[in-house]
């Protein structure tokens, strides 16, 4: 199975509050197959922008591989730590959950891999986690060895918020 990954997030407190306010968009790509979605529950403060290289995190079970073979209209769970980095070289951990029901009871499946030189920028206190409907994509998207070209990596990393106060 082959997975590739975009996340941009961004979450700061509300003035005079503890209360963090954040907004994120994933796009997830699986054996070629496009999904995305939005969310404005981070459970974190700073700011992302991670693009993963495709990774092979090899055979899956088949229950799991049925999951995560087609995630539209399905919600997601994703947990995603990474490294503080600038524009490249950045390592992320993700942890991808479906939950599904037996009985009466949830279970939950997942997939989770790590991925290296990762483009972007990533200034988190901790790791981001929130839980999405994802809706499909269109499959040409994921053949683009980049998503984020370098011009707009480089305009994105230059007007990222300062990361006082973050960790």
């Amino acid at each position: 199975m082959i997975v590739k990954l975009l996340f941009f997030g961004e979450a700061v407190n509300i003035p005079s509050t503890t209360i963090g306010l954040g907004i994120g968009a994933v796009s997830v790509w699986i054996d070629g197959a496009g999904f995305t979605s939005a969310t404005n529950d981070l459970g974190t403060l700073g700011y992302m922008l991670l693009e993963t290289q495709e990774v092979d995190i090899g055979e899956p079970e088949p229950e799991v591989r049925d999951l995560f073979s087609n995630l539209h209209g399905q919600v997601v769970s994703y947990q995603i730590k990474t490294n503080l980095f600038v524009r490249s070289g950045g390592i992320a951990r993700i942890t991808m959950t479906r939950s599904v029901e037996q009985d009466g009871v949830l279970l939950d499946k997942s997939i989770e891999f790590q991925a290296t030189d990762c483009r972007g920028i990533s200034v988190v206190s901790n790791p981001v986690n929130f839980s999405t409907e994802m809706l499909q994509l269109e499959r040409s998207v994921a053949s683009l060895d980049e998503i984020v070209a370098d011009d707009d990596l480089i305009a994105i990393v230059d007007a990222a918020p300062p990361t006082e106060g973050v960790g």
